[in-house]
């Protein structure tokens, strides 16, 4: 693709940094000109003080700018295929580093791989998508295992740390434009220079369109694309900078913007769709049933679930152009992943971002006192329909067929038409609504020695404050009027039926969660230099993570026999057939008692919804300790030990019993050896964790049918694994970069046995039951009986953990060709990922393929260095790469069987090409 999202780093691919003058920037670094000539000049801040890379005890990866243009690096994913341990799932906006990440989308499981912008944390922003590639970003940093000592409580996984381009002492400009299929087109610029003596400037924005897609919608527009969070649509960026400098004074400050309005189709749909008048966990008629009324469809493969149901009207059926019936298992995505049926397209859309930033540094003799700043605000906004669609506008449901079978309808009130009446069933439009509301601000003091004695300290104090609202409305059926007006039944009132609120979500399930969250710190690091090879560094912080706020829930159902019988449905109610409000009853857990973080749960008869406050406070003193042998300047060899802490949170998208997800904890030990001389780099470590409580998703199936999905934690996993960076140049002009990585992240203590909502049976392979003492039953009985209930509770002791990548290898090829006029420089690059699950569950739903990419690039630049062409070619060979995996169980299934299981793969990019122009003025 043209351009895009830059979020994290990558290597540090020592050679070509000496080979092409590569620029490097540190968090204060003041002009774009400076170019080092070796890896070892490479600047870096994962100490909060600038060092040369080589010199750093932390598995640290790290890429300048002209680095990453050589190479191709511009989207999250071209990182993550380079930065050993690195993992990045694009439509999920989810970054790991050794297995530790965030597993949800839920703003109450934050992230354990801590995103900073210029040194300061940037939270959940999901514009860290948008265009910061190498016009506006000099170095990306990734800082491998736990960083809480100097940065903050949810970085147990690492830091990913992007530094901006700063403005020039001189004069400078660039505008850069490009073409690439899928109809993308972009155009970006910057101006930079003096303002005066003691001041200069940068001002640099981005405009992004593609209108192609990655995916083929039978029945309406493509969509998906390389932009944000895998979609097509346009991306505006622009930021300005002002640095000044007064004798002892220096300051930096920054305010951007990043905005997005597209579509996100990164998921595809692979299986067999029942014609079930439920699908499972389903609480309204889906559109797959309209199906058997069209001709011979109950004759189909999946046919057989329009026996036995509701009959249809004749003729009723209202369908788009291409309907889920002419492909096998009602599922264009068998034949073709990308091929999907889908009526309208996903709205994924981020607006009001606004981000400022403020560094400001007092030179006092012998220490630096330093003060970060930052503030940011955005409102992102997902609206998504399923990821299955049959192609069915609506269809009619014969009503009520004599006097005596609409006898609870005429109780009712109703007329005897209308309770004969064909009920009209509205699936189009069903979609799920996820917002966003978000602001933080965050405020750090630092004291950093800047002596040159032997004995180096840092001291710091801080304090993040986030607040966000996040509604989530689920089975929003706008077409399906009575979901907006629904009633109380029986108990619900002194009638047979009467009405309840109104429900102006439209929405089957509609939650919402308010939340201020303060994290506060203070923190110390010491070194002492032994002598000329040994140094000795330690460092201790206590952090206090307070979260409170308020939660509620409102659940909704229509026309469902499984929890109402036919009393309530349309063979009884006809046209009449009313919406009810159950929320009392699948809260029914909840109501009346308090959990730990969370109030007593209430039902607010004004407007329906469950209610309850949440409260937690969380605290942890983490730190570190390594010692670090330096025999020659070339070579560095450390060990170190650091305790890594990630706060707790709630499950929040319905109100189950108990909600409380407790910290994530991780004792990391690490060995490292780095070597750089003029021609070859080696970077290279080992690791052990014992990660404790990590947080994961889970789900349980309640009584009334409803998949819950929640937070919960796995008591224990064993991690490690080794990586390396090696880059070698045998001439001036060639150079070859080879990244690995190896990771175990296995769960050694599961805790409780889980459900596999995908699988309840627990018949495919992998399933653990182990039966007996400590088992999840006590003896095959009791198995048995599960089974035949529905639900089988299963062991994860042993699973791999979510997106612990087994084995990655990225090699990397630039030659450079000199003319006169310039010099041509190509490069190819081979990724291999190895296959990886995605779910604590390791089945083969869960698991994506390993599977192997071919990237080429070749960029000519102009002897003067007025102007760059690239011209690129990314996934040479189209292969079918897969950055996730999940599944869906569509059906009921019989005992001892799977029922209908859908694969829900996230495709990597397909082949893309591009051409672009970069001019500037200096």
């Amino acid at each position: 693709m043209v351009k895009s999202a830059f979020l994290c780093g990558g290597s540090v691919l020592a050679v070509a940094a000496s080979l092409y003058g590569p620029q490097a920037f540190a968090a204060t670094a003041t002009d774009t000109a400076t170019t080092p000539t070796s890896v070892a000049e490479l600047v870096v801040v994962a100490t909060k003080r600038e060092e040369k890379i080589e010199t750093v005890p932390v598995a640290i990866t790290a890429y300048s700018a002209e680095q990453r243009k050589l190479m191709g690096i511009e989207i999250v994913q071209d990182l993550a295929n380079f930065v050993p341990s690195l993992n990045w799932t694009d439509i999920n906006d989810r970054i790991y580093i050794r297995g530790i990440g965030r597993n949800s989308d839920n703003l109450n499981n934050t992230s354990g791989v801590a995103i900073y912008y210029n040194g300061l944390y940037y939270g959940a922003n999901a514009s860290v998508e948008l265009q910061k590639d190498d016009l506006f970003i000099a170095n990306v940093e990734v800082d491998a295992g736990p960083q809480n000592t100097l940065h903050g409580s949810n970085s147990d996984g690492g830091v990913v740390n992007f530094v901006s381009a700063r403005p020039t002492s001189t004069p400078y400009a660039e505008i850069r434009t490009g073409v690439a299929n899928l109809d993308e087109e972009f155009v970006e610029a910057v101006v930079s220079g003096p303002i005066n003596d003691n001041w200069k400037g940068r001002f640099g924005a981005n405009f992004t369109e593609e209108r192609g897609g990655n995916f083929n919608n039978l029945d309406g527009p493509p969509q998906g694309g390389g932009l944000v969070l895998g979609g097509a649509g346009n991306t505006e960026y622009w930021e300005a900078q002002l640095q000044g400098h007064y004798d002892h004074f220096d300051i930096w400050t920054m305010l951007s913007s990043g905005d997005f309005a597209g579509n996100s189709k990164g998921a595809a749909v692979v299986g067999s769709i029942p014609d079930n008048f439920f699908l499972n966990g389903a609480f309204s008629p889906n559109s797959f049933y309209g199906l058997c009324g069209l001709p011979g469809v109950p004759g189909t493969v999946n046919g057989a679930g329009c026996a036995g149901g509701p009959a249809i009207v004749p003729g009723s059926v209202k369908t788009a152009p291409i309907t889920a019936n002419l492909f096998p298992g009602n599922n264009p995505g068998n034949l073709d992943p990308r091929n999907f049926i889908q009526e309208f397209n996903t709205i994924n859309n981020q607006q009001r971002n606004y981000q400022y930033s403020l560094d400001a540094t007092w030179h006092a003799p012998g220490v630096d006192v330093q003060f970060l700043g930052s503030y940011q605000q955005f409102h992102y906004v997902l609206e998504f329909p399923s990821g299955t669609d049959a192609g069915v506008d609506s269809y009619q449901l014969i009503g009520a067929q004599s006097v005596g079978a609409a006898g609870t309808c005429l109780f009712a009130g109703f007329s005897l038409a209308s309770c004969e009446a064909p009920l009209t069933i509205s699936p189009y439009g069903s979609f799920t609504l996820f917002n966003e509301y978000d602001q933080s601000w965050s405020t750090e003091l630092n004291f950093i020695s800047s002596g040159s004695g032997p004995l180096q300290y840092i001291a710091g104090a801080y304090w993040w404050h986030e607040h966000w609202n996040q509604p989530v409305q689920a089975g929003v059926e706008p077409q399906q009027t009575q979901i907006a007006n629904p009633d109380y039944i029986l108990s619900g009132c002194g009638t047979l039926l009467c009405a309840a609120p109104p429900n102006a979500s439209d929405a089957i399930s509609s939650e919402n969660t308010e939340i201020n969250y303060n994290s506060y710190a203070g923190y110390g690091q010491l070194s002492y230099k032994l002598n000329d090879q040994w140094k000795v560094s330690g460092a201790l912080r206590y952090t206090l993570d307070d979260k409170a706020g308020w939660q509620d829930w409102r659940f909704i159902i229509f026309d469902d026999a499984g929890i109402l019988g036919n009393t309530f449905g349309q063979s009884v109610f006809g046209s009449n057939t009313p919406a009810v409000d159950i929320t009392a009853g699948a809260a029914a857990a909840a109501l009346g008692k308090a959990f730990p973080g969370a109030g007593v749960t209430t039902i607010n008869a004004a407007t329906g919804y469950a209610q309850r406050t949440l409260s937690q406070s969380t605290g942890a003193i983490t730190g570190e300790a390594d010692i670090d042998w330096t025999p020659d300047p070339s070579l560095l060899v450390y060990g170190k030990y650091s305790r890594g802490y990630k706060s707790g949170g709630w499950s929040t998208y319905t109100i189950i019993a108990n909600p409380e997800t407790l910290p994530e904890y991780v004792d990391a030990f690490e060995g490292g050896v780095k070597k750089s001389t003029g021609q070859y780099t080696i970077n290279a470590d080992i690791f052990y964790y014992n990660y404790y409580n990590e947080q994961v998703p889970e789900s349980l199936q309640t009584s009334t049918g409803q998949i819950v999905p929640t937070l919960g934690n796995i008591p224990l996993v064993h991690d490690y694994g080794f990586e390396l960076s090696s880059s070698w140049r045998p001439t001036d002009a060639l150079s070859f970069n080879l990244t690995y990585s190896y990771l175990s992240a296995k769960v050694s203590n599961g805790g409780a046995c889980l459900e596999d909502t995908v699988d309840p049976q627990a018949v495919l392979p992998g399933a653990s039951i182990p039966l007996g003492a400590g088992g999840c039953y006590a003896n095959a009985a009791g198995l048995a009986a599960a089974r035949a209930a529905g639900a089988v509770a299963q062991s994860v002791k042993g699973e791999t953990i979510p997106a612990a990548t087994p084995n990655k290898v990225a090699f990397n090829t630039l030659y450079t060709l000199s003319f006169d006029p310039g010099k041509l420089t190509l490069s190819g690059t081979l990724i291999w990922k190895d296959a990886t699950y995605y779910d604590i569950f390791n089945r083969p739903y869960a698991l994506a393929p390993s599977y192997t990419t071919v990237n080429l690039r070749a960029t000519w630049t102009a002897a003067n260095g007025r102007y760059n062409v690239i011209a690129f070619m990314n996934n040479v060979f189209n292969s079918l790469g897969y950055d996730g995996a999940g599944g869906v169980q569509e059906g009921t299934p019989a005992v001892g069987g799977t029922g209908d299981i859908l694969s829900t793969p996230t495709l990597v990019a397909p082949r893309e090409f591009g051409l672009q122009f970069q001019y500037r003025w200096k």
